[in-house]
C-alpha cells in the first residue's frame, strides 16, 4: 500500500513539469478515450435501452381496430346492415408538382358524385348547401352539371390558394373575452359567433407583439408557442372531403395507378398530372351501406367505438372483439406515417350476425312507410313484419329514421318560416319547438353559428311573433328510438280482436251470440259511447267486432271477470318484455287485477287504460294467426364466432294462449271484418286477408287530448292469407292530420304493404274460398 502511495505522488511531481503543448496534448488523449468509451457504453453495452428511447421520440403506439363483426340480412346472397371498413379522407398538398386545372376537373366530379349521386338526387341540395356552408342556393338547379360546377369552383378555391389565411388560438371563450378580443382590433385577429379565436397570419403584422397580447386578453397560453402561429406559411395540406365513399376511392386509385403507367411509359409529362397531390387518411369506420333503412334495428357505433341501440347496442361486447396494438413511425407533428410494421398484441375479431329481417322487404316497408307518413301529414309511423309461425321479424320500419353513418345529423335544426310559423300549433303538434334565450338554454349550431335555445312555452308556441327553430327531422335524439320496441301507446280498438278472442275461448260468447247496445254505458258519472251508430240495437258479437263496436267489448269483459281478463292479457304478452334481443325495449306494466275499477276494465276491453307497443301488438296477434300458439319474437337467425362456428337460433314456443279452435273462430271473425267493415280499405283482391282497425286517443295530463285531426293514433293489425297466415302486420301512424280514423290512414298503409308481401312470396290468388269459415257457429 505504501509503495503504491509513493509511485502516485512521483507521478504527481512529474506532471508540475509539464508544458502547456503537453497539457493540452493529454487532455486530447483523455477525451478521445472517454468518447470511445461512451460510444461503446452506448452502443454495445447499454444498447437496448437508448434503442428504446430512440423508438420513443420516432415512433408512435396505434390502435390496430379490430374488425367488428358484420350484420347481415337474411337474404341469399346475404345483404349487409353494418359492417366495418376504411373510408379515406381526401385531402391536397397544393404544392407539389402537376395540373391544378385537372385537378380542379377531377376532384369536382369525385366530390359530386359523393353529393349528388351515391346519396340520391333529392338530398343534391342539402348536401351541397353543406359542402359550400352557405344557407341558401340561388337560381339552383338539380343539373349535375349544376352542381359540379358549384363544386369545381369551391375546390378551385381551396386548392390555389398559397398561404394559410386561418389559424385557431382558442375555442369555446367566454363571451366577455370574445367582445374584448374583438374591441381590441388586433390586426388580423378575431373572435367569431362560435366562440372561437383564429388569426390570418397573413395579416398580422409583428407575431411576438401580438401573441403577447393575445395572451393577456385570454388570460392564457404562452406567447412563444401563440407567436409561431402567427408566422405566415404555405398550405401543404388541404382537406377536401371527409368519409369517401368506396367507389370513390376506387376511382381515385384506379386514376393514380393509370397516370404512374402513363409516366413511366412516357405517356404523360409529369405536369400534367395529378396523382402527387393527392392524399388520402384511412379511417377505420363503420359503415352502414343501407344508411337510413334499417338504421334502428342496427343502431350505430359511436365516436368512442361503444354501441348504441339496436343490435350494435345489444350486442356490443360480442360484436366488438378485441383491438390489436401496432408500432408506426411519426413525424415532428406527432401524426402517423409510414405502415405499420410490428404486432405488439393479437387483433381478435368480433362476431358477425345475420338478422331475420328480409333486405328487400325492410327497403320497401320503409318506403311505403314514409310515404305514407308524409301523405297523411303524419308525425310519425311504425310498421312491424313477423312470422307467426316462428317468431322471426321479417321488417321492422320506423319514420323518420336517421342515417347510421351520420348519426349526429338528428342535432340539426332549422327556422320556421313565416308560413310555418302562422300554422305552427298546427303543424308541429307533438313536436318540440326553441326559442332563443340567453339565460336557460343549451347549444345548437344554426347556419354555422352557435345560438342558444331552450323549448318554447305554451304561450310562445301559438305566437307567431316569436321566432322559433325546429328539429329538421322533428324529433332530433329521439329518432334514435325505434318505435317498434321502445315507444308505448294505446293500441285501442285493435286490441278488440284480443278481447274477443278471450271471450270465445273462455267459452263465454260465441260470434252468433248476442246483446243488447244502446249506444253508450254510463259508469262513474262518466259516457262511454261507440263511434259508429251502427252499433246501436241487438246484435251479435260478430257485429260488435265488425263495426267496433266498444259497448259490446264491455259485454264480453263483463261476462269473463276481471281475474280470467288479467290472465289472459298477460298471457298474450302484455304486461312484460318480449325478450327482442335489440337495445332499448320497454313494456308497459298492467297492475293487478285486484286495483281495477270497472271503469278500468271496461277501457282495457277497447284498447285503452293498457299501453303496448307495436312489437308487442304483434305478437299478440300472432298468436291468433298461428293457432294459439305464443312464439317469442327475434331478430336474430345466427352467429358466426370468430372461431368460424355458427349458432343457429331455433323458434322458441312460450305457451298456449288459446285453443286452436278458438283460433280459427277469431280469423273467420277478422276476415268478415276486412271483407265488410271498418277495415275493409285493408282488404287486397284475390285474397282472404284477416284484420282489425284502431283509433285510440293520446292520453294528455292526466286525461286525453281534445280535439279532431292530428290528436289521434290509428293503427291496423293483420295478417294473410287467412287460413295459412305467412306474416302478421302491424302498422301504426301517429297524429295523421287528413283524416281522424284508420279507416282512411293506417288501413290503406296495411293493404300496400299486404299486397306488397302477397306478390313478393309469390301466394296465389284465389287460394281461399269466401265461404267456410264458421263465423256463426
Amino acid at each position: 500500500m505504501n509503495a503504491f502511495l509513493h509511485r502516485l505522488l512521483s507521478s504527481l511531481r512529474r506532471l508540475r513539469h509539464l508544458d502547456r503543448m503537453e497539457w493540452i496534448f493529454a487532455a486530447f488523449v483523455l477525451f478521445g478515450l472517454y468518447i470511445l468509451w461512451s460510444t461503446f457504453r452506448y452502443s454495445v453495452l447499454e444498447y437496448d435501452y437508448y434503442q428504446w428511447l430512440a423508438d420513443r421520440q420516432h415512433t408512435m403506439e396505434v390502435t390496430d381496430p379490430v374488425s367488428r363483426g358484420t350484420i347481415f340480412s337474411n337474404n341469399s346472397p346475404e345483404g349487409i346492415f353494418a359492417m366495418s371498413t376504411s373510408l379515406p379522407d381526401l385531402a391536397v398538398d397544393p404544392m407539389q408538382p402537376g395540373s391544378k386545372e385537372r385537378l380542379a376537373d377531377f376532384i369536382s366530379e369525385i366530390i359530386t358524385d359523393e353529393l349528388c349521386v351515391y346519396d340520391g338526387i333529392e338530398k343534391c341540395y342539402e348536401n351541397l348547401r353543406s359542402f359550400l356552408r352557405v344557407t341558401e342556393i340561388m337560381e339552383y338547379s338539380d343539373s349535375r352539371d349544376f352542381a359540379r360546377k358549384l363544386v369545381r369552383d369551391a375546390v378551385w378555391a381551396k386548392i390555389s390558394q398559397e398561404y394559410v389565411t386561418r389559424e385557431i388560438i382558442a375555442t369555446e371563450v367566454a363571451m366577455e373575452i370574445c367582445t374584448n378580443v374583438n374591441n381590441a382590433k388586433l390586426p388580423g385577429v378575431s373572435c367569431d359567433d362560435n366562440a372561437i379565436v383564429a388569426a390570418n397570419p397573413m395579416l398580422v403584422s409583428a407575431s411576438g407583439a401580438t401573441a403577447g397580447a393575445i395572451v393577456k386578453l385570454l388570460g392564457s397560453g404562452d406567447p412563444e408557442t401563440i407567436a409561431k402561429r402567427l408566422i405566415p406559411k404555405r398550405v401543404q395540406y388541404v382537406r377536401l372531403y371527409r368519409r369517401l365513399n368506396l367507389r370513390s376511392k376506387e376511382k381515385i386509385d384506379e386514376r393514380v395507378t393509370n397516370e404512374k403507367n402513363a409516366i413511366s411509359k412516357w405517356f404523360l409529362e409529369e405536369e400534367n398530372a395529378i396523382h402527387p397531390f393527392i392524399i388520402l387518411e384511412s379511417h377505420p369506420t363503420r359503415f352502414y351501406p343501407e344508411h337510413s333503412i334499417a338504421s334502428k334495428i342496427s343502431g350505430f357505433v359511436d365516436r368512442d367505438n361503444h354501441g348504441r341501440y339496436g343490435i350494435e347496442g345489444y350486442f356490443d361486447r360480442e360484436l366488438r372483439g378485441r383491438d390489436g396494438l401496432k408500432v408506426t413511425k411519426k413525424d415532428a407533428a406527432g401524426r402517423a406515417i409510414g405502415t405499420y410494421d410490428l404486432d405488439e398484441q393479437g387483433v381478435v375479431d368480433g362476431t358477425d350476425m345475420t338478422l331475420t329481417i328480409d333486405r328487400n322487404v325492410q327497403k320497401e316497408v320503409s318506403k311505403l312507410l314514409a310515404e305514407s307518413v308524409e301523405q297523411f301529414q303524419a308525425n310519425k309511423g311504425t310498421i312491424v313484419v313477423m312470422e307467426p309461425t316462428t317468431g322471426a321479424i321479417i321488417a321492422m320500419a320506423d319514420y323518420p329514421t336517421f342515417d347510421a353513418n351520420n348519426f349526429g345529423s338528428v342535432y340539426d335544426i332549422e327556422r320556421l318560416t313565416p308560413q310555418e310559423l302562422r300554422q305552427a300549433e298546427f303543424l308541429f303538434l307533438g313536436k318540440p319547438l326553441f326559442v332563443e334565450d340567453s339565460t336557460e338554454w343549451l347549444p345548437y349550431t344554426y347556419q354555422g353559428r352557435k345560438i342558444l335555445l331552450r323549448n318554447a312555452t305554451d304561450g310562445e308556441r301559438t305566437n307567431t311573433a316569436v321566432p322559433k327553430y325546429r328539429y329538421k327531422n322533428g324529433f332530433g335524439p329521439g329518432t334514435y328510438v325505434n318505435d317498434a320496441i321502445g315507444s308505448l301507446y294505446e293500441p285501442g280498438s285493435v286490441f278488440k280482436a284480443i278481447t274477443v278472442a278471450i271471450g270465445l275461448d273462455t267459452g263465454d260468447i260465441s260470434p252468433a251470440d248476442t246483446y243488447t247496445d244502446k249506444g253508450y254505458v254510463t259508469i262513474d258519472n262518466f259516457k262511454i259511447s261507440n263511434v259508429d251508430s251502427k252499433c246501436i240495437g241487438h246484435h251479435t258479437y260478430l257485429h260488435a267486432l265488425n263495426w267496433s263496436c266498444n259497448v259490446g267489448m264491455i259485454s264480453i269483459v263483463e261476462k269473463i271477470g276481471r281475474a280470467l281478463f288479467h290472465k289472459y292479457i298477460n298471457d298474450f304478452g302484455f304486461g312484460a318484455r318480449t325478450n327482442i334481443t335489440l337495445e332499448g325495449e320497454v313494456y308497459g306494466r298492467i297492475d293487478p287485477y285486484e286495483q281495477w275499477s270497472r271503469a278500468k276494465l271496461f277501457t282495457m276491453s277497447f284498447g285503452q287504460g293498457i299501453t303496448a307497443t307495436p312489437l308487442q301488438m304483434a305478437t299478440a296477434y300472432s298468436v291468433l294467426a298461428n293457432g294459439g300458439v305464443y312464439m317469442e319474437p327475434y331478430v336474430v337467425q345466427s352467429i358466426r364466432l370468430p372461431s368460424g362456428k355458427t349458432i343457429n337460433h331455433t323458434p322458441k314456443k312460450i305457451r298456449r294462449v288459446i285453443s286452436e279452435e278458438t283460433s280459427k273462430k277469431i280469423i273467420a271473425m277478422l276476415v268478415e271484418w276486412v271483407r265488410s267493415g271498418f277495415a275493409a280499405k285493408g282488404g287486397v283482391a284475390g285474397y282472404d286477408v284477416a284484420g282489425k282497425t284502431g283509433t285510440s286517443q293520446i292520453a294528455s295530463r292526466g286525461g286525453y287530448e281534445v280535439g279532431t285531426v292530428g290528436h289521434t293514433i290509428t293503427s291496423f293489425g293483420g295478417f294473410a292469407p287467412a287460413k295459412s297466415p305467412k306474416f302478421v302486420v302491424i302498422v301504426k301512424v301517429e297524429r295523421p292530420r287528413t283524416a281522424l280514423y284508420s279507416e282512411s290512414t293506417s288501413s290503406m298503409l296495411f293493404q300496400r304493404v299486404t299486397e306488397y308481401l302477397l306478390n313478393y312470396y309469390r301466394v296465389p290468388k284465389n287460394e281461399l274460398a269466401a265461404t267456410g269459415w264458421g263465423v256463426g257457429e
